[in-house]
């Protein structure tokens, strides 16, 4: 142990092995540039460490290293049970890593303008297990990589180089993905389960590019590599709060395990987090629809769900005519949602719909999602009751087209403004002049009630039309459902089929009403054999 009221000069000595404590109290301790002083214990110091020579903590269990917010040239981590820092320490030149790592809990550990990092892998590191940050001072174009990690066991370092004004740059790394940046509800799914907190010593004016770093044991379930990116979470203003990576900035992660990815121009600093669809920008819309097929009295039927019928995971990807973009394709609901033990009400759950946005310019389709279509017409997200997320736009005006896997499709004759954390509604069901019609010359919807709306039903073979005509099942509907069957007597019980077109659970062509007879329904909405029906071309 080391403890004095005077100066201690050290500049003679190559080498310096303390077994226990080094404790500095208000003395000036100069080590000499090569020297060494190898620390068994604690260092407790309150002041700084002159020269350039390097303390080296190498002790056999757990060390304390309290420098009470002083500096010192050259530290280096040279033991397996790790070292604990327990207040400021500033290093003016090198960290090495030889073994073990740095735990920071509250305590920034700043680096001076010049200093490095050396030897830091994913065995030796710095765990950020608190409020505590490594501060890279003065970073001005130049590349500086923070090898932290949330734990003993998570090593998700970050690479970061400003080209803005110089500041200091400081980061840690959180143990989850929260709803709300760095705080709310831990995220469970389609993301890295880790959070990067990035702060500036003076606000605005960096430009900063970010390199983030993960190995798959950190991905959550439905992380997709191809199709993600790094996010912030904006807090101001108000409507723009929340995640904001768009569709456009996602892309593949790049190496293996670790992988990578690395987003510019990034001038508003906090929370950051890598994932897929959890973390791109939401865009909020309440659309109300309803199917003809299952129509009755003020609401559809729910038959499928109270059959257990209706599948966990959306139907459409991989189906003939329906094509995911943007952040679409996979969603899954829980039995809870949409089950036969789920509640039985006007909220409950008749089948999956495909919802698409159209950009304003060209209404062409920039995003497709798959959705829950409510008893009494609206949609909701997996969840079943939130507003639908087209996650991956931004706020702004645009088109919004409804599609059922038996129904003829709508789009919406103007364009509705969404944003990120109101949604915008629109329905379908009370005005036919909100429904695009486009060339056809019948209504884009069907008449199901007085005044009341919904998608033509009928379309059995998913082609965009409804018809009794042609010779082959591709673009006849009535051949459609008998070649299912085989027979005209035949049914099909329990079962989930585009040719079940009322949405009964059973494909049959029997039956006295519309409501049981798959035929009828067809007949009924065509009025007639030789009448054809077709979606309006959007």
């Amino acid at each position: 142990m080391i403890k004095s009221n005077f100066a201690f000069l050290f500049f003679f000595l190559l080498n310096l092995t303390v077994k226990a404590q080094l404790i500095i109290n208000n003395s000036q301790i100069t080590i000499q540039s090569g020297a060494s002083v190898i620390v068994q214990g604690d260092v407790i110091s309150n002041s700084d460490i002159l020269g350039d020579g390097k303390v080296v903590l190498k002790g056999t269990t757990s060390q304390n290293f309290n420098m009470g917010g002083k500096s010192l040239a050259n530290l280096e981590i040279d033991n397996s049970n790790n070292a604990v820092l327990l207040n400021k320490a500033i290093v003016l030149n090198n960290l090495n890593f030889t073994n073990g790592k740095l735990q920071l809990g509250n305590n920034n550990l700043v680096f001076a303008s010049s200093a490095t990092i050396t030897n830091a892998d994913d065995n030796q590191y710095v765990v950020t297990n608190g409020n505590g940050k490594i501060i890279k001072a003065n970073l001005n174009n130049t590349t500086f990589t923070f090898p932290i990690g949330n734990s003993n066991s998570s090593y998700n370092p970050i690479t970061i180089s400003n080209s803005g004004t110089p500041d200091s740059i400081g980061a840690r790394c959180l143990s989850s993905m929260y709803s709300n940046g760095l705080t709310g509800t831990a995220i469970s799914n389609e993301a890295v389960d880790a959070t990067w907190d990035l702060s500036e010593a003076v606000a605005g004016g960096s430009n900063l590019s970010v390199t983030t770093s993960w190995n798959a044991s950190d991905e959550l379930p439905g992380f997709n590599r191809n199709k993600g990116g790094i996010s912030n979470y904006l807090t101001s203003p108000a409507q723009n709060r929340g995640w904001d990576l768009l569709n456009n900035q996602t892309g593949s992660a790049t190496g293996t395990s670790p992988f990578t990815f690395t987003r510019n121009n990034i001038n508003t600093l906090g929370a950051f987090a890598v994932g897929s669809r959890a973390v791109l920008s939401p865009l909020l819309v309440s659309p109300k629809i309803f199917l003809q097929g299952n129509y009755f009295n003020g609401l559809m039927t729910e038959s499928l769900r109270t059959q257990n019928l209706i599948p966990i995971t959306e139907p459409y990807s991989g189906m003939a005519g329906f094509t995911h973009v943007g952040s679409g394709g996979g969603e899954t609901a829980s039995s809870s949602v949409i089950g036969p033990a789920a509640p039985s009400d006007n909220n409950s759950i008749v089948d999956w719909v495909f919802i698409q946005l159209h950009a304003a310019s060209d209404s062409s389709i920039i995003t497709t999602r798959s959705a829950l279509l409510q008893r009494d017409g609206d949609i909701v997200d997996v969840d079943g009751t939130s507003p639908l997320n087209m996650a991956g736009n931004s706020s702004g005006n645009y088109f919004i087209s409804i599609r059922h896997r038996n129904h003829i499709g709508a789009r919406s004759s103007t364009t509705l403004g969404l944003a990120k954390t109101t949604a915008g509604n629109y329905d379908f069901t009370n005005e036919l002049n909100k429904t695009f019609k486009g060339n056809i010359t019948h209504n884009p919807l069907a008449t199901i009630s007085t005044g009341v709306f919904g998608l033509w039903a009928g379309n059995a073979n998913n082609d965009g039309f409804v018809k009794m005509t042609g010779i082959a099942t591709g673009n006849n509907d009535y051949l459609k459902i008998l070649n299912t069957l085989g027979s005209s007597i035949a049914i099909q019980t329990s079962v989930y089929s585009n040719q079940d077109l009322n949405l009964d659970g059973n494909v049959q062509m029997t039956g006295s009403t519309a409501d049981n007879n798959d035929y009828l329904r067809l007949l009924n909405t065509l009025g007639s054999s030789t009448s054809i029906l077709t979606q309006p071309g959007f």
